[in-house]
């Protein structure tokens, strides 16, 4: 027998779930698994430097800041070198656990429906229920996300860890601990997640919002905190904040730059059926 079909999904329907489980308090997890993440899983190179780009086969010069990535973009992930942390993100996507979601690239897209097959084989077969869009509170709902979600985080008790550049002044909400990290943190702050697990030890942490915007340490920080720390919820935001933050790395991200300098909602769906 063929490999069961998944659950169909809507982009709507999963953004839905997201919010309900923000406003109910329910602990939860939510981690992204985006294009740069599966470059990862599949232990292919992953590069963004100053001056150019390497994704798995793809190679190029970057010219969206006059030629380079800024600091809070860049990463370096070299398969030969960084075994650990191949391991702990392929730990952190087939990891299964109540209420414990996973975001993966979508079917519909050109190529991203190669990623979606590649994960779903990758994480194997039930479990559906906790895997979700990668994309799920940006794009088409990123307009849902300022309107709807934001000010869910106002009503709750909220942790961030964010590049160190990031400004936290103009926040439309109020953040009780800040954990920063720098350049290549996937690579250079995995220690961050330790900081954090003898905070919460220490304060006795629960019915908190942890929020995370920082590149694939938001992906091993949410599966270990969550493991360990379950009482918590746990939201991967990856750029949606990038704009509150004021981070010029974040400006050139298309639908960031259309909704905030044009009043419009990019009109793009992830789906499977």
């Amino acid at each position: 027998m063929g490999k069961a079909k998944l659950q169909m999904k809507t982009f709507t329907g999963e953004f839905n779930k997201i919010k309900a489980l923000i406003e109910s308090g329910e602990p939860f997890a939510f981690a992204r698994f985006s294009d740069g993440e599966v470059t990862m899983l599949q232990n292919n190179v992953v590069v963004l430097a100053e001056d150019h780009f390497i994704q798995g086969d793809l190679h190029g010069d970057d010219v969206k800041h006059n030629g380079s990535y800024l600091p809070e973009e860049q990463k370096d992930f070299r398969p030969d070198r960084d075994v650990f942390f191949q391991k702990k993100l392929v730990e952190a996507f087939k990891h299964r656990q109540p209420n414990y979601f996973k975001g993966i690239p979508p079917s519909n897209a050109p190529y991203g429906n190669v990623s979606w097959k590649f994960c779903t084989e990758l994480y194997g077969e039930g479990d559906d229920e906790h895997l979700s869009f990668s994309n799920v509170m940006i794009n088409a709902n990123y307009g849902r996300f300022v309107e709807e979600i934001i000010p869910l985080f106002a009503k709750r008790k909220t942790v961030l860890l964010a590049n160190e550049n990031a400004d936290l002044s103009d926040l439309p909400f109020k953040v009780e601990k800040s954990f920063t990290c720098g350049p290549n943190c996937m690579i250079n702050d995995y220690h961050k997640i330790e900081e954090m697990k003898h905070w919460i030890e220490e304060n006795n942490i629960k019915d908190h919002t942890f929020l995370f915007a920082a590149s694939t340490l938001s992906n091993y920080a949410i599966h270990e905190l969550y493991k360990d720390y379950p009482q918590n919820q746990y939201v991967d935001v990856g750029s949606s904040l990038g704009y509150h933050f004021k981070l010029k790395g974040c400006y050139y991200r298309h639908y960031l730059k259309m909704y905030w300098h044009h009043g419009v909602v990019i009109n793009e769906v992830d789906q499977w059926n």
